[in-house]
């Protein structure tokens, strides 16, 4: 059965500070999960902090357990008198094509591909938007010129074709190069290592990338961008604690607020607003070993807008 929670104390707030027809004005909005324990339970919360805080009211929460249905749970949510309906993780997004026969559905909090998403439906993808990563790459090495990627086109394609556009807009030069073997891969990331002469071309690392092999190709690349004074830097968080520049991470607070903004859009649009969206709500984390490595200096400003910084203090 569906476990369903409500924030009373939310509610409350509501109730004394806003008058009953203003409170109609806005649908009412639920977010659907999986039944998690912690780290991802909090994720999930903080995500609907940043939603009620964007809508001004509380969100229903419904969370899924493993003999529940899709059918018991439209049921639920009509009986709920819900509006419209934002799926959170792979759980989510199981249940997101039978929700929007019957509800404008939003998806978040889980890498989405276009082609995973049916017809009529929106969402944020958890994968970094390249214009994000492009900014901060020129805000911290402003001397890079080139961007290098290998990538598996399977997965990566429409990220690097949204790259490419962020790329230019920003007067960058990306050389994205696809292959869909290990083996090319890291004949082609150590052709890369041999050819970079300066600290002008950087390294980019998507988040997902079956290009790289994680436990013999990544160490060897870090290594030699270590010895050689160039530029790596990653989609992936657990790379920047390995050795790359810098990463973007989820702000899952205004990630919750975006969703907020794309659940109202749903409901104005009748379900009918397709698009996928890279992750903008974003924060920064550092490896300033790394930065200090390559002769980087950060202002005072700069280092206050760091969420995360390696190694540890």
């Amino acid at each position: 059965m569906f476990c369903r929670v409500f924030f009373s104390r939310w509610l409350a707030l509501w109730l004394l500070l806003f008058c009953g027809i203003a409170r109609a004005q806005t649908p009412a909005v639920a977010i659907v999960y999986p039944e998690v324990r912690e780290p991802f339970l909090s994720v999930f919360q903080e995500i609907a902090r940043g939603m009620e805080q964007e809508l001004g009211k509380p969100v229903g929460h419904y969370l899924l357990n493993e003999g529940d249905t899709a059918d018991r749970l439209i049921d639920t949510l009509k009986n709920d008198r819900i509006d419209v309906v934002v799926t959170l993780g792979r759980a989510g997004l199981a249940v997101a094509k039978p929700l929007s026969a019957v509800f404008p559905v939003v998806i978040g909090a889980t890498i989405i591909h276009p082609n995973e998403v049916p017809q009529g439906l929106t969402g944020i993808s958890l994968t970094p938007a390249p214009e994000a990563m492009f900014d901060h790459l020129k805000k911290l090495v402003p001397d890079i010129k080139k961007i290098t990627v290998i990538y598996d086109p399977r997965q990566t394609a429409w990220e690097i074709d949204h790259a490419e556009q962020a790329a230019r807009e920003r007067g960058l030069q990306l050389i994205a190069q696809p292959t869909e073997s290990l083996r090319n891969s890291s004949e082609l990331f150590r052709q890369i290592l041999l050819e970079v002469k300066d600290n002008s071309i950087a390294l980019w690392l998507p988040r997902e990338n079956a290009a790289m092999d994680e436990q013999s190709l990544l160490p060897e690349v870090l290594r030699e961008a270590w010895e050689k004074n160039f530029v790596v830097f990653s989609s992936n968080l657990e790379h920047v604690r390995k050795g790359a520049l810098f990463s973007l991470y989820p702000d899952n607070f205004g990630m919750g607020r975006s969703l907020a903004n794309l659940a109202l859009q749903q409901v104005q649009s009748n379900g009918k607003f397709e698009s996928v969206k890279l992750l903008r709500d974003l924060l920064v984390a550092v490896n300033l070993r790394t930065a200090e490595h390559l002769g980087l200096r950060f202002s005072n400003q700069t280092r206050r807008e760091f969420a995360m910084v390696f190694p540890s203090r």
